[in-house]
């Protein structure tokens, strides 16, 4: 009898048993990758090392314009780093922009249900936003929210664009696109074209501000056309500095937090490597002077051999969410 996985070939990305066919497939979108992301790496390092050139050159001529030619020549190099930097991380976890976006919106998904779990939440994507959060006061709907999630390095107007025609399809009060994107002026919050531009962890607090307004407009039995125009007025008003700068202090100070959370994980993780090592090397002292005793009493020579690595508990801390 034929052994069925006879003749196939583990795969070189996940180990999966394949055939000869789509184990030479997979060689090659595995060797393709490979490569790419090597040029990547060469081409981000070229770009460093030009960027380290130019300020040096900078520093010793000590010319005014010449510093100002570079500093400008190091913004569009530190962005352009940014850009490769972001693409090989993705092609090291294996993923893309629309992947990365997906999981966005699943997170954003996640909490939106749990912090209004008496609402409708769904996710939509094509023309109607990525998600539609349809507002819910004693079984009656209060209004809609659209929300457009974008994982990028910056802000595009085709993206706000596209938050308002979501908003348009769905027939909501309000259409907020989050992004993890910069943009000149923008610090956390911002209004583009009738929608709310909002970094990822001002999303809630935003998001909850809008429903208790749509919550008093149902209450207060807001007919269509003024509720639109009292929308108006709320997006103005949400992004003066009388409301924006408390919603912007939430982001930055939930930035601080975290920033501090992953340090003192990191330190955490640092003690228990160390406690780590010396568990293993205390193992491994007393297995090898066991060891070595019993080849005294067989009379053989004792033996000394490289201590092992030892096995580290949790993976790496990152910054990433």
């Amino acid at each position: 009898m034929v052994k069925r996985n006879e003749g196939k070939r583990p795969c070189p990305v996940c180990g999966t048993l394949l055939s000869k066919r789509a184990f030479e497939k997979a060689l090659r979108i595995h060797t393709a990758r490979e490569k790419h992301l090597g040029e990547l790496q060469a081409e981000l390092e070229r770009r460093q090392e030009d960027m380290d050139v130019e300020v040096a050159n900078a520093e010793q001529r000590g010319q005014k314009k010449e510093k100002q030619r570079s500093e400008r020549l190091m913004a569009g190099q530190k962005k352009v780093i940014g850009k490769l930097q972001e693409r090989i991380a993705q092609l090291e976890k294996g993923t893309t922009p629309q992947t990365d976006g997906l999981e966005f919106e699943e997170k954003l998904l996640a909490r939106l249900k749990k912090e209004f779990d008496g609402d409708e939440i769904q996710r939509e994507g094509k023309l109607v936003g990525d998600i539609v959060h349809t507002v819910k006061y004693e079984g009656k709907e209060a209004g809609k929210i659209t929300y457009e999630c974008k994982r990028t390095p910056g802000i595009s107007s085709a993206h706000v664009q596209q938050a308002y025609l979501g908003k348009q399809a769905c027939h909501a009060d309000f259409a907020i696109l989050v992004t993890t994107g910069k943009k000149k002026r923008f610090s956390g919050l911002m209004e583009m074209d009738g929608v709310l531009v909002v970094a990822p962890l001002g999303v809630i607090p935003l998001a909850a501000l809008l429903r208790a307004n749509l919550i008093e407009m149902l209450r207060a039995k807001i007919t269509t056309e003024q509720r639109a125009k009292i929308a108006q007025r709320m997006l103005k008003y949400i992004t003066s500095p009388q409301l924006k700068n408390p919603i912007e202090e939430v982001i930055h100070l939930s930035e601080r937090l975290q920033k501090m959370v992953i340090e003192e994980a990191h330190d955490h993780r640092e003690i228990w490597k160390k406690r780590m090592l010396h568990y293993t090397k205390i193992q491994w002292d007393t297995s090898q002077i066991q060891s070595n005793f019993q080849r005294i009493l067989h009379g053989k020579e004792p033996k000394h051999l490289l201590a092992p690595k030892p096995q580290l508990l949790l993976p790496a801390v990152t910054s990433g969410s």
